[in-house]
This record gives structure tokens, C-alpha cells and sequence, in this order.
């Protein structure tokens, strides 16, 4: 379903609500605003779940970030969510060896350094995520040494879309799965009923958004 398309069923929607006209700009907005939504709403059950898995498997992206122990996630600028962090370190013997690097939360990182079987290590990396004045947003690698060969596996945030219709050729439509489109659509729809007066309206396109979660 390219833009148009999703305009177009925005507008079958809103018609039958009865609600008022949305500009395309308007209807633009709304869309963003929505495969935001459905990309921070099945985030959590990337891993867990095929179907979502399929759906947002087109924001899957991987950087390189080489020698490092800290990550400024402000320098990759479509980041949204971690999915995987993998860095190169010495084991016991001294031998190179590519391990995952997992999440820290900051209650068991003061407790996690004074218990010798939890602790970050060259051989048990881990991380912490936390904003730093003037730096921003950061992962902050928890190591004996440095560890080498970082990479990082990421959900990017979706593009915005456009429908630009003096250069249609420019038109940038949603990078979701196809199968997600229609959801989005019903989420951008009642976003738009949500901002006029007849909240029936809402509820009617709220309870359609629920019908269809349950369908899947």
C-alpha cells in the first residue's frame, strides 16, 4: 500500500464516520505519528513474536562501531530501539572471542560489581544506558578492557511519510511491512477522530483497532 492508497483509505474511514476533511498534509502527520505508535507498541514483542517480527523486519539495521566502550546513540540518527550489541574481547586464555554484550539495568549494576559470579567482565559484558549533559543518549559498555570489533543491531524509526503531490515521483511512502499497513491506517484514523468533538466517532474506529488486534 503506497501513500495514495493509504490516503485514500484514510478517507473511506473518515467518511464513514462522518468527520470532518483532513488535508493531505494533515493526513500525512497522522500516519507518522502512527507507524511511530505501531513501532514503539511491538517493539517488545519483536523477538517473541513471527508475525511482528515480519512486519517491522524492514527498520532492522546493523552498524559497525569498531574499538569503543561507549556508544552515543545521538551520531545514529534513525536509532530507535536496541535489538542486539556484540563485541570482541579476551576470554581467560587470552583468545579473541566475539560475545553478545546484554542490557544492565542501573538497580543491579552497583550490586552486580560486588558479586565476583555477576560481574562485567571481558568474559560477561554488559551495558548501561543513561543521557549525558552535552552528550546525549549513550550506552556505556561495561568491560575489564576496551572491547574491539563493537556492532550494534538496531530498530531504525520509520521514515516519515510524504505525499507530495506536485512531484509524485518524489513520494515516499511506509517502510512497515504491507501486512502492517491497514493497522496503521486505522491508528492514524483515529488519531484524526480523536481531535474533533464527536468522540463516538472514536470509540467506533478505537474498537475497530481492537477487533483487528484480536483477528491476528
Amino acid at each position: 500500500m503506497n501513500i495514495v492508497e493509504m490516503h485514500t483509505l484514510c478517507d473511506l474511514l473518515i467518511d464513514k464516520a462522518n468527520a470532518p476533511w483532513f488535508s493531505s498534509q494533515e493526513k500525512d502527520d497522522f500516519i507518522n505519528l502512527a507507524q511511530a505508535e505501531y513501532v514503539d507498541k511491538n517493539y517488545r514483542l519483536f523477538e517473541k513474536d513471527e508475525e511482528v517480527r515480519a512486519k517491522l523486519n524492514n527498520l532492522v539495521r546493523s552498524i559497525a562501531l569498531g574499538t569503543t566502550q561507549q556508544i552515543v546513540l545521538s551520531v545514529i540518527t534513525d536509532f530507535r530501539y536496541a535489538l542486539r550489541l556484540k563485541g570482541t574481547a579476551p576470554n581467560k586464555c587470552g583468545r579473541l572471542i566475539s560475545q553478545p554484550i546484554v542490557p544492565v539495568q542501573w538497580d543491579d549494576e552497583a550490586e552486580n560489581q560486588l558479586d565476583p559470579f555477576n560481574k562485567a567482565t571481558d568474559q560477561n559484558m554488559g551495558y548501561t544506558q543513561e543521557n549525558v549533559v552535552s552528550i546525549g543518549n549513550v550506552f556505556n559498555i561495561l568491560s575489564d578492557t576496551i572491547p574491539t570489533l563493537v556492532s550494534l543491531v538496531y530498530l531504525k524509526t520509520p521514515i516519515n511519510v510524504l505525499n507530495d503531490v506536485v512531484t509524485p515521483a518524489n513520494n515516499i511512502s511506509c517502510e512497515l511491512a504491507p501486512s502492517s499497513h491497514e493497522e496503521i491506517v486505522n491508528l492514524a484514523v483515529r488519531k484524526m477522530l480523536g481531535t474533533v468533538e464527536n468522540q463516538t466517532q472514536y470509540q467506533v474506529q478505537a474498537n475497530e483497532i481492537v477487533s483487528q488486534n484480536q483477528n491476528q
